[in-house]
C-alpha cells in the first residue's frame, strides 16, 4: 500500500463529517482546493489535509426474498485544483472505500465496484486531454450471517500517461455500482457503501535547471567578494 493511500484510510479514522447545504461546493484543503457537488448519494465531504472524504448515510442495495437483483449506482466528479501553480503540482489521486454487506439464507450475493477516472482540465495528451482510469471489482464478499466489511481501492499516477506527468487542475470522477441478489423465500441480501476517499498527492515545482545555475552562479560571486573584502 502506497504512503497516500495509507495517510487516505488513516486520517478516514478519526475523521467527522462536515454539514453544508445542498448544491455546488468548494473545500479548501492545504495545497488544494475540491469542488462538488453535494446533493448526490456521496452526501456532504470533509477536507484534511489535501484529502477529501465523503461518509454516505443511505448509499445501499437491498434484495429481499427472492426479488432477484436489486442495483444502486452513483457518480461523482470532484474538481481539484492547485491553490499556487508556481509552487505545487498533482502527481498522483488515490481512492480508498469501505462499506459493509450481510447476506442471509441460501442463494444470496452481493456485488461492489468502484471506478477513478482523473482527466485533465489543462493538458493534452495527442488531440485529447489527457485521462487515465482504475476499476477495482471487490472480491471475497461471500460471508453469510454476519455483517462484513469491504474494502476498494483505486490508484491513478499522473507519470504512467505518456505526455502527462503532473498537472494543476483535473477532473476527479468516481463511480460505485453496488448490487443485491435474492433468489428465494425468507432471505436477504444488503450491501452498502460507508466511506469514500480521494486523496491528492502534491509535489513541489522543481527549480528549472538554469535557474539553479544562475543561483549557484551567484552564490559563488558572492563568497569571492567576501573572500576579497577580506
Amino acid at each position: 500500500m502506497s504512503k497516500l493511500k495509507s495517510l487516505v484510510v488513516a486520517t478516514a479514522l478519526v475523521c467527522t463529517s462536515f454539514s453544508a447545504s445542498a448544491g455546488i461546493v468548494t473545500l479548501m484543503g492545504d495545497d488544494v482546493t475540491f469542488t462538488f457537488e453535494d446533493s448526490t448519494l456521496y452526501g456532504n465531504g470533509t477536507v484534511v489535509g489535501n484529502s477529501i472524504f465523503f461518509a454516505p448515510t443511505n448509499f445501499q442495495a437491498e434484495s429481499l426474498n427472492g426479488e432477484g437483483t436489486v442495483t444502486e449506482d452513483q457518480t461523482l466528479n470532484v474538481r481539484v485544483q492547485v491553490k499556487d501553480e508556481s509552487t505545487y503540482t498533482i502527481t498522483e489521486v488515490v481512492l480508498a472505500e469501505q462499506g459493509d454487506y450481510l447476506l442471509n439464507g441460501a442463494g444470496t450475493s452481493v456485488d461492489a465496484s468502484a471506478r477513478l477516472q482523473v482527466t485533465s482540465n489543462t493538458t493534452t495528451c495527442g488531440f485529447f486531454a489527457c485521462t487515465d482510469s482504475e476499476i477495482d471489482n471487490v472480491t471475497g464478499l461471500g460471508t453469510t450471517g454476519a455483517l462484513t466489511e469491504w474494502q476498494a481501492f483505486a490508484d491513478i499516477d499522473l507519470a504512467e500517461t505518456a505526455g502527462w506527468v503532473f498537472d494543476t487542475d483535473v477532473n476527479a470522477n468516481i463511480q460505485n455500482n453496488l448490487s443485491a441478489t435474492t433468489t428465494q423465500a425468507a432471505t436477504s441480501a444488503m450491501i452498502e457503501k460507508k466511506f469514500g476517499a480521494i486523496g491528492i498527492e502534491v509535489t513541489v515545482v522543481p527549480v528549472p535547471a538554469a535557474v539553479w545555475l544562475f543561483m549557484s552562479a551567484l552564490g559563488l560571486l558572492g563568497s569571492l567578494r567576501m573572500r576579497r573584502t577580506g
